[in-house]
């Protein structure tokens, strides 16, 4: 098993977005549960073994070829690391042999759940963030949920409301705009971005995650094709699964820093864009050497500023600037 480091790819100028359908009103037909809401998120963490299948189902651009299946598993621990009564916050470790053949513990991607959260940060396209404010109404009973890198940096934030049955529970998003898949950054440049809903449905034997795509080309304004994808994580006994508590246990302070610098970057610019390198290296390669020097040593160290200091490195608040050569 691999771990793939996400770089989001974009393109060099902003464009104008296309349209994006409005908010769904939450169905008020539904009654508003928040406690078994929050029982449904808390039973996706846990230990897993997840199969990762993805089908590019239709060609919407004339000429455009279907790419082959995609079909991945691995090993996967999720914790509850943040927990109040408004937000869970969900860290994956994935369990993966390294070079030597031994199985270690590595940091994969977060979400976080906030109930009746009036702010989302979408993603716009060309390596952008822009946060948008929602009406109190339209977000009523519902969940947002953000999604981030394995450096703890934005991919895509969306809100829905969670539907109960008598043994499972379910929830969708809006339409949202996604940076390209780890599965497909490193291997593709002929789209910008998708399109598409997120579905999440909760079991007793573990949990769904659905996806619905199109592949935009966005300054073209046309779509090349359309993806159906489901990620299963099947609950069972991980074997190596007290690796990933080791992990989170010697790299939390850490981790927690650089959360806390990637909200105060949130909360100062209401639109970003993110550089893919600063000499010649991403994001994550910077932070890599920070947690491995810091994993054994009392509060991080002093990690925690250069940190903070390498992600600022990264931002660029605003549309990309004019010159664009760091932002490919």
């Amino acid at each position: 098993m691999i771990l793939v480091i996400a770089t989001l790819s974009g393109c060099s100028t902003p464009a104008k977005a296309p349209s994006m359908k409005a908010p769904v009103a939450a169905d008020r037909s539904n009654p508003c549960l928040p406690d078994r809401d929050r029982r449904a998120i808390g039973a996706m963490a846990g230990q897993f073994r997840v199969s990762f299948a993805f089908d590019e189902t239709e060609a919407v651009s004339d000429g455009y070829a279907l790419h082959a299946p995609y079909r991945a598993q691995a090993e996967e621990v999720v914790e509850i690391i943040e927990a109040t009564e408004n937000k869970i916050v969900l860290q994956h470790v994935l369990l993966v042999s390294n070079a030597d053949g031994k199985i270690a513990a590595m940091k994969h991607w977060r979400q976080d759940w906030t109930f009746e959260d009036p702010e989302i940060l979408e993603f716009r396209g060309d390596r952008t963030w822009e946060r948008r404010v929602h009406d109190r109404a339209d977000v009523a009973c519902t969940w947002s949920q953000a999604v981030f890198e394995v450096d703890d940096g934005p991919r895509y934030e969306s809100f829905g409301r969670w539907l109960h049955a008598d043994k499972t529970s379910s929830w969708s998003s809006q339409e949202t705009w996604r940076p390209l898949p780890r599965r497909e950054y490193t291997k593709r440049n002929d789209y910008d971005l998708l399109l598409g809903r997120n579905e999440h449905v909760v079991t007793d034997g573990g949990w769904v995650h659905e996806q619905n795509n199109a592949k935009v080309v966005l300054h073209a304004g046309r779509t090349l094709a359309r993806e159906h994808g489901v990620n299963r994580y099947e609950r069972v006994a991980l074997q190596n699964a007290p690796l990933a508590r080791i992990y989170l246990d010697e790299t939390a302070l850490f981790w927690r820093g650089v959360r806390e610098a990637w909200r105060d970057i949130f909360a100062t610019h209401p639109r970003l864009t993110l550089l893919a390198e600063v000499d010649g290296k991403p994001l994550n390669e910077w932070l890599s050497p920070l947690v491995e020097t810091g994993r054994h040593r009392p509060a991080g160290a002093g990690k925690g500023t250069e940190a903070r200091d390498l992600i600022a490195r990264f931002v660029h608040p605003g549309f990309p600037p004019s010159n664009t050569q760091s932002l490919r």
